[in-house]
């Protein structure tokens, strides 16, 4: 088993230095259930340790809507790793050459003021929050590698780390544990588009923070005081072209800012 763990983490680290598209893992490399697709999720971040990305910093939520589940054959969500010299403090400019299928995605992020350990549970989405430091606008930079979204295999998604390829963290947002974090509004403002709105409850924040702690404890793991937790896009991902601009402002409490060269 550990063999074949380590084959398919690295079959999927090669792919990305080779830059090459995504596809859903098959053959002897796909795996066969969630429990394994995690463990070469787990042996992925080692490899991405080792090949300088950084120690953990965090973790993301991805595939939180009822019509992406569906899509790729799960009733439920996925977790990926946060790398922390992949946490950039806005406003940040990146250059588009340096990713490999950019797409940008809209969140609310959380800082943890404890590590979450299993002694802690259950997690629930009305306990969640006093294990919260501080609440954050942030974009979550993925890297689907051109992926053709209508044969994605959840399974291979997991084994790839939910494609996170970064996190840009706007600053706290004040006064944060006398607001509804279900019911604030956002805004994003791209180039000199209309404004798009949403709400934040979209993605179900503490509920989710709730559902991720619960998975990586429940496999023994912890996520540690001082990580960042993003909990889901409240707008569809968008796929920016050089020159584009962007901010995101959490009720004008808060924003994050992006530009692309």
């Amino acid at each position: 088993m550990t063999d074949r763990i380590d084959r398919i983490a690295q079959a999927i680290k090669t792919a990305h230095e080779t830059a090459e598209p995504f596809r859903n893992l098959d053959g002897d490399l796909a795996p066969t259930d969630v429990p394994e697709a995690y463990a070469a999720q787990f042996r992925l971040h080692d490899l991405h340790v080792e090949n300088g990305r950084g120690a953990l910093g965090g973790r993301k939520i991805a595939l939180a809507s009822k019509v992406q589940q569906e899509l790729c054959g799960i009733d439920h969500p996925i977790a990926g790793a946060i790398f922390a010299n992949e946490i950039m403090a806005s406003p940040v400019a990146i250059n588009l050459a340096d990713y490999h299928g950019l797409g940008v995605e809209f969140e609310l992020a959380v800082m943890l003021a404890d590590d979450l350990t299993g002694a802690l549970a259950p997690f629930s989405k009305d306990t969640i929050s006093r294990h919260i430091a501080s609440v954050h606008p942030a974009y979550e930079l993925i890297i689907d590698r051109n992926a053709d979204y209508n044969i994605l295999n959840a399974l291979t998604m997991i084994a790839d780390n939910a494609w996170c390829a970064g996190v840009i963290l706007g600053p706290e947002i004040p006064d944060w544990r006398a607001l509804d974090l279900d019911e604030l509004p956002v805004t994003l403002h791209w180039n000199d588009e209309a404004p798009v709105p949403a709400k934040t409850g979209l993605a179900d924040p503490l509920g989710s923070l709730a559902w991720v702690a619960s998975l990586i404890t429940g496999m023994g793991g912890t996520i540690h005081a001082g990580d960042i937790v993003i909990t889901g896009s409240v707008i569809k991902t968008r796929y920016p072209e050089p020159g584009d601009r962007m901010r995101y402002d959490i009720d004008g409490r808060a924003d994050v800012v992006l530009t692309i060269s």
